[in-house]
């Protein structure tokens, strides 16, 4: 049962109705309802909401003499004002016409019909129906008479469903909400009753509904869309066409299982999205993994491009110092001579050094050149003029 209908059973017995007002002609569990009114007051009792906010559906025209009594009665009291009362001959000349108006109006008010809006109006002749009316004034035959104010709205009506068995075994309830229509209004009014027409929605539908849940598992109860609202829609709209109403829609507003499915559904949901993230985390691992794979073998391409274009370099290199050396040999014998006297020079005044050119002391040859540099200056420098040698 629905929160709007729980509500609507807990709430108290709404007051008596007064005489003067029409009745409702329903009960509180009742969702399609019925009024009773005359035909003036029709407009306004198919737009009123009873004690528990439903609209009729269907207003009963109370049975109307063929003239209108009041209208009757009043031209009879302006009839006998103007022929007994002492009054002066005009005043009693405009008397007398009012009493006639007043009669032609009582006679008038069965000529013409009027019909609300959004609402269609059920006429009979000598206990026959006669025709359906549309909406507007018309004018008719005195002798039809004016039987039922059906509405050509929608009608919302909720349908709650006990607990379904799946095709699993697991407990379901569904919740829908119809969408109806009266299309023949003359079916709808003298095939079935409202309250008669209520218990048959909510049986065909919950009837409809289990034997659907019946043929699908619980957890596929949760993603009940449009395809499975048409059918059910096309089966309760062939149970009720015999009727005059057409289910137009069907939607599902609830449907609930049980909380220890539930949770586990959650529980396996949260899981798989889990998993899911893992996943992703993963394969962004691994092509981070392999980019680094890559950019690894990318550096060692570069190192070994790098390492062969400076061999290449060297190799040239030295290509070309071997072309100059086989050119200038006795430049390249200068240049290494040279190049050894100033290693030489520069390890001669490391006293623990001994160095080598070709077998012989480095040293040595170093002390005996400067000795003998000196005894070529001495004799220079120091010898007598007639040219004599030192004595020693």
């Amino acid at each position: 049962m629905t929160d709007d209908l729980a509500r609507a059973q807990a709430a108290p017995a709404p007051d008596p109705i007064p005489l003067d007002q029409p009745e409702p002609i329903a009960g509180p569990h009742v969702q399609i309802t019925e009024a009773a009114a005359t035909p003036f007051d029709a407009g306004e009792v198919i737009e009123r909401r009873d004690a528990y906010g439903r609209v009729p559906v269907v207003v009963r025209i109370r049975r109307q003499p063929p003239i209108r009594l009041e209208w009757i009665l009043i031209a009879i009291a302006l009839g006998a004002s103007g022929v007994l009362l002492p009054l002066f001959l005009a005043v009693k000349a405009v008397v007398i016409v009012l009493a006639v108006l007043a009669v032609v109006a009582g006679f008038l008010s069965r000529i013409f019909l009027r019909i609300p809006a959004g609402t269609v109006g059920l006429v009979m002749r000598a206990g026959r129906h006669q025709r359906t009316l549309p909406n507007g004034v018309h004018r008719v035959n005195p002798a039809l008479v004016l039987t039922h104010v059906v509405t050509t709205r929608e009608i919302a009506f909720d349908v709650p469903v006990s607990e379904v068995q799946s095709s699993d075994g697991v407990g379901v309830m569904v919740d829908l909400l119809l969408t109806l229509r009266i299309e023949d209004a003359a079916k709808f009014a003298y095939n079935i009753t409202t309250g008669d027409l209520d218990e048959l929605v909510q049986a065909e539908t919950q009837d409809a509904v289990r034997r659907l849940i019946r043929g699908i598992p619980a957890l596929r109860a949760l993603d009940l869309g449009s395809a499975e609202a048409d059918v059910l829609r096309d089966i309760i709209d062939a149970k009720l066409e015999p009727h005059g109403v057409e289910a137009r829609a069907v939607a599902f507003t609830r449907v609930t299982l049980p909380q220890e499915l539930l949770a586990s559904l959650a529980a396996r949901r949260l899981a798989a999205v889990q998993l899911d993230e893992q996943a992703q985390s993963f394969e962004l691992d691994k092509r981070r993994l392999s980019d680094q794979g890559a950019l690894i073998a990318q550096e060692a391409e570069a190192r070994r491009a790098a390492v062969e274009h400076e061999a290449q370099a060297e190799a040239l290199r030295l290509a070309k110092l071997e072309e100059r050396i086989a050119a200038n040999p006795k430049a390249a014998r200068y240049d290494l001579e040279l190049a050894r006297l100033r290693v030489a020079e520069h390890l001669a005044g490391n006293t623990r050094a001994i160095v080598t050119l070709d077998g012989a002391d480095v040293g040595t040859s170093m002390l005996l050149a400067r000795s003998a540099e000196r005894d070529e200056i001495q004799p220079a420098s120091g010898g007598e003029p007639d040219g004599s040698a030192p004595t020693a």
